[in-house]
């Protein structure tokens, strides 16, 4: 670690002013290698204001994540909110910042963001490309650890947190915001045994033609197993689907499916609502919103083209294109000594003690590994219907 204290006094030498110019350490490493690389920037004794950016993921287990934490604490005490930032990019993606100000500054959306109108989010996260060059970093990580317990978890909490105070002026505090994310990921119905049974599915490629996207340039790849730097024995997933429930008078009956996978027949990464439905109607509404582009959003209605019978009917428009990359608005962010759109340590902290009990059960091969082809639509079982109903559960008292 002489090279990185090294690396960190040569940087704050490079600001002109090295006594006093603040510094940001990007800290992009293997999760075995982070808390070696933390005690050696806390030895550097960087400037005044500078700050420490942690590439996700944050540990790679729950126990992993606790002692990263303790570690935070016993280094820089209680300052290290404001010095460390977990960086998670899908928080800088412009159509997730806005969704609390379209969940929360329009009267429509509001009053039907609830478990008596939503049936199920879908939380995408498919992509088209296979490894890319990433198959030893991949293989000891998988699609649960690499996607769903962060980028998920947090497409979760903006998605289904409560009203934070602050929104009415334009953006909550770091603080509020934090503080109704975990408040969120604490509602969330722990997964027994017998649930994780039925409400999680893993897969992973077989040989197949990639979609022919820019990504994936309609390439053959083989079976994941004999992709280069993959050990077969590991039984690492190239698909994750879980199912989860909160507990709360909001979101009482309300599934929450996060999904996501490589090699996909196209990436498409987006939130998609389910609305319960109405009348006569045998399906009801579907709202998409598109988060990694195309910024898309549309709104599937039930309409009618005659008396006797309802036909679908699409509204569909585009958001503002950002200024700025994901990684553009989570860097800028940084240096700007906020901390909104990092994800906090309690955040995941919980995200993996929600998934815990599913990696247990994917370690001891309680839910087979099922497979499908490179540039299909995933796997072709049934998708796992999700916990029982508790009677009463996310009732008011």
């Amino acid at each position: 670690m002489a090279d990185l204290i090294a690396a960190t006094g040569n940087a704050s030498a490079a600001t002109g002013n090295a006594q006093d110019s603040p510094v940001t350490v990007y800290l992009a490493l293997p999760t075995g290698l982070m808390p070696d690389a933390l005690r050696a920037v806390a030895a550097a004794d960087l400037p005044a204001g500078s700050r420490i950016a942690m590439e996700k993921p944050f540990g790679d287990d729950l126990s992993g994540a606790e002692e990263l934490d303790d570690l935070l604490g016993e280094l820089f005490a209680d300052e290290a909110a404001t010095i460390v930032f977990n960086v998670d990019h899908a928080l800088g993606m412009a159509p997730l910042q806005a969704m609390l100000a379209l969940r929360f500054a329009n009267p429509l959306p509001e009053a039907v963001w609830n478990g008596e109108h939503i049936e199920e989010f879908r939380l995408l996260w498919d992509e088209a490309i296979a490894l890319e060059g990433r198959a030893r970093f991949y293989d000891s990580t998988g699609a649960l650890k690499d996607v769903l317990q962060n980028h998920l978890m947090q497409v979760l909490t903006m998605s289904a947190m409560e009203r934070p105070e602050g929104i009415e002026s334009g953006w909550p505090s770091a603080a509020e915001l934090h503080a109704r994310k975990v408040e969120l990921l604490s509602a969330v119905r722990p997964l027994s045994p017998a649930d994780v049974l039925t409400s999680t599915r893993r897969a992973r490629y077989t040989a197949g033609t990639l979609a022919d996207e820019p990504e994936a340039a309609g390439k053959m790849v083989p079976d994941y197993i004999d992709e280069d730097g993959v050990d077969g024995n590991r039984d690492t997933e190239t698909f994750a689907e879980v199912v989860l429930q909160i507990d709360s008078p909001r979101w009482a009956g309300t599934r929450f499916r996060l999904r996501t996978g490589k090699a996909i027949d196209c990436t498409r990464k987006g939130i998609e609502i389910l609305f319960r439905p109405v009348g006569a109607a045998q399906q009801g509404a579907r709202l998409w919103i598109g988060l990694d582009g195309p910024f898309d959003i549309e709104l599937a209605l039930n309409s009618s083209s005659s008396r006797d019978r309802l036909t679908p009917m699409s509204l569909i428009g585009e958001q503002p294109k950002p200024e700025l990359s994901p990684y553009g608005h989570v860097l800028k962010n940084i240096l700007d000594g906020e901390s909104d759109l990092a994800a906090g340590p309690e955040e995941s902290t919980l995200a993996w003690q929600i998934l815990t009990p599913v990696l247990e059960a994917w370690a001891d091969g309680s839910v087979p590994m099922e497979d499908y082809p490179a540039g299909s639509s995933g796997p072709d079982s049934e998708p796992p219907p999700g916990p029982q109903p508790q009677p009463g559960a996310g009732e008011q008292p």
